[in-house]
């Protein structure tokens, strides 16, 4: 009896054993395919995070990209449709870039610096490495000069995982400042000047440039080295003065500004002047060695008269105005990419419409156009826009930009100015006329004087804040961000 019931208890045993063998299996069946599960999951985890992290790196490539452009072109978006961003529409103009086989950006033939998209991100720019990304741009607009970038990266013919990048941008050019010159600046008693005055520095940084402002100053004054003068500080917020010497300066412009950072090179203006074909000529790129001088009138109706001049015998044209003339061009329109380029001199003279305010006769601007000369550039003429925001004037020599002894004896005159070697000065340090009233921004590599008048008022044009000349340089470290933020994705 007693070995019946061992026996039956080996049974129980045995039977519950199998059932915990029957149970324990089943918890690793299901361990086993909860662990599938999980290195499932974090694998899928991992691949999105690779493909979100890369995604985003494609975006930001995108934007960098994109900046590469403005750096060479600080208004890049008018002149053309980045590879990779998407179809422009503005009225009837449509264009669209490609990327296929190699990106290629394609010409903006827009009037307007406002589009829209209307087809979406309807093109991408492969990366070479299974990633891509879009482009869409808004240019700036009247009363803002910020560029907003929007990048969106993604891996190449997928529609999840996207990461989208914005970016705002706002140009620091040679145009923020009224005076930025290579030398020393020297302002008189009589002269009242509103903006931004720096002086600089050599090239090696072992001479520190001065003011001397005797005069009013409504704006700033940097200078590497001193300002002196005791000038009147004026405006609201009140002008202040920042000098290197004293140590301030470095607090408001953080390394000297270096000249041969920005000097526009005349052959990426002249090639742009060789894009604007009208009836199959090149007429924006003036070349002629029968001429001394070039002279340009500008008519508010968007046109240019063009006339080739030579010297008066042996006089320079700045000192006597030319007036052997052949006439080249009439009503020409101002071209589209605004880069007029000439060979020898320029000379802006005989302007005979009305524009500006207070009202002027003399040369009246009518769209966006920088003239650029591998010589001087002479100002004849009273000089002024159509539309204040809309208009801009930019010249550019080589050499010397000169206000000319037979100038108006008041001269009302109104650009952004360059010389790159030399200097922007008048013909003569006479006294011999009136009022000097300019309106713009000076960039002179050389110490800049308008003795000439026995007054001068120097008003910086603030539109150049957000509509500067075409192909007008930039400084180094062109531009400061405003605004860098991811958006949502669809």
């Amino acid at each position: 009896m007693q070995q019946l019931t061992h026996i039956r208890r080996l049974n129980d045993e045995r039977g519950i054993a199998m059932v915990m063998v029957v149970l324990i299996s089943a918890m690793l069946l299901l361990l086993s395919g909860v662990m599938v599960d999980v290195v499932q999951s974090d694998s899928t985890r991992a691949n999105t995070t690779v493909q979100r992290g890369t995604a985003l790196a494609a975006a930001e490539a995108g934007i960098d990209n994109y900046l590469s452009k403005l750096l060479d072109d600080n208004q890049y978006y008018l002149h053309e449709v980045a590879a990779g961003e998407s179809t422009r529409q503005s009225g009837a103009t449509v264009v669209s870039s490609s990327c296929s086989p190699t990106p290629t950006p394609a010409a903006w033939t827009g009037q307007s610096a406002t589009w829209t998209y209307p087809n979406g991100k309807d093109q991408w720019c492969s990366l070479g490495n299974g990633y891509e990304f879009n482009l869409q741009i808004t240019a700036p607009s009247s009363g803002s000069q910020v560029v907003d970038i929007v990048a969106t990266g993604r891996k190449s013919g997928t529609t999840n995982n996207y990461r989208i990048l914005e970016e705002q941008v706002r140009p620091s050019s040679v145009a923020d400042f009224l005076m930025l010159t290579n030398s020393n600046y020297n302002v008189g008693a009589t002269a009242t000047t509103y903006g931004k005055i720096y002086a600089g520095e050599n090239s090696t940084g072992t001479v520190k440039y001065n003011i001397n402002h005797q005069g009013t100053a409504y704006g700033n004054l940097y200078a590497e080295g001193t300002v002196t003068g005791n000038p009147t500080l004026a405006g609201t917020p009140q002008a202040q003065i920042y000098t290197g010497s004293a140590g301030t300066i470095r607090a408001q412009i953080k390394t000297p500004i270096n000249f041969s950072n920005f000097t526009t090179s005349l052959t990426d203006i002249k090639r742009a002047a060789d894009l604007n074909l009208v009836g199959g000529q090149t007429v924006y790129d003036l070349n002629n060695s029968n001429y001394d001088v070039w002279k340009l009138t500008f008519n508010s109706a968007g046109t240019v008269n063009i006339a080739g001049c030579k010297d008066s015998g042996s006089n320079a044209p700045e000192d006597v105005k030319p007036t052997n003339c052949t006439t080249v061009n009439t009503n020409l329109a101002v071209p589209t990419n605004g880069a007029i380029y000439a060979q020898q001199s320029v000379m802006i003279a005989d302007g005979t419409s009305t524009c500006g305010s207070p009202v002027i006769t003399g040369n009246c601007v009518n769209g966006r156009v920088t003239v650029a000369s591998n010589n001087d550039i002479i100002v004849g003429d009273n000089l002024d826009y159509v539309q204040t925001g809309d208009d801009v004037l930019g010249l550019i020599a080589a050499n010397d930009v000169i206000v000319a002894q037979w100038a108006p004896y008041n001269l009302n005159w109104r650009a952004a100015v360059l010389a790159q070697t030399g200097a922007r000065h008048s013909a003569s340090s006479d006294g011999s006329h009136g009022t000097a009233v300019f309106t713009g921004s000076t960039t002179s590599n050389g110490s800049p004087f308008m003795d000439m008048f026995q007054t001068r008022v120097y008003n910086y044009d603030a539109s150049l804040q957000y509509l500067e000349p075409p192909w007008f340089p930039t400084i180094d470290y062109a531009y400061t961000v405003l605004l860098y933020r991811e958006l949502p994705a669809p």
